[in-house]
């Protein structure tokens, strides 16, 4: 009796570590720049539009989002910004292990402090993790981007 609760608890351990050590296979289906066009693009602009102000001949104006559904809205765009850091390192997206995982990863805890700021209503908070998503997007293009090619 004691050999078949051991055996139990020895297959039970191994099964269990055997879930926990797989880990799924992604596949990625959008290269980077359609990342960049169709998520980070649109929901840094939902970030960065949603709180600042507007100096006018009528004076001065601040933004911000006036009600809860507009706080959403801010809310699901600075969410989707930092899942699109963890998207950026999936497959063959990672450009190398070193500055690439470093600025994606920034991306995300930017977007997450854009997160926090909306679920906290606090336009102060979210007008800083704009300027962190900012100074994350500009870091990562300056080493990243290609050379834009000059129209003719």
């Amino acid at each position: 009796m004691r050999a078949i609760r051991l055996f139990v608890s020895v297959g039970a351990v191994f099964c269990f570590a055997a879930a926990c050590g797989r880990r799924p296979d992604f596949k990625p289906v959008a290269n980077v720049k359609q990342i960049m066009v169709a998520t980070i693009g649109p929901s840094a602009e939902v970030v960065f539009d949603s709180v600042g102000t507007i100096v006018s001949t009528s004076g001065v104006q601040e933004i911000a989002p006036k009600n809860d559904e507009e706080w959403a809205t801010v809310r699901n765009s600075a969410l989707t910004l930092a899942e699109s850091g963890n998207l950026l390192m999936i497959g063959d997206r990672a450009k190398d292990k070193g500055e690439w995982i470093k600025l994606s990863r920034a991306l995300a805890d930017a977007g997450m402090a854009a997160f926090k700021a909306a679920e906290a209503k606090n336009p102060a908070a979210l007008l800083e993790a704009g300027g962190l998503v900012t100074a994350v997007c500009d870091n990562c293009h300056t080493l990243y981007r290609p050379e834009e090619r000059p129209r003719a």
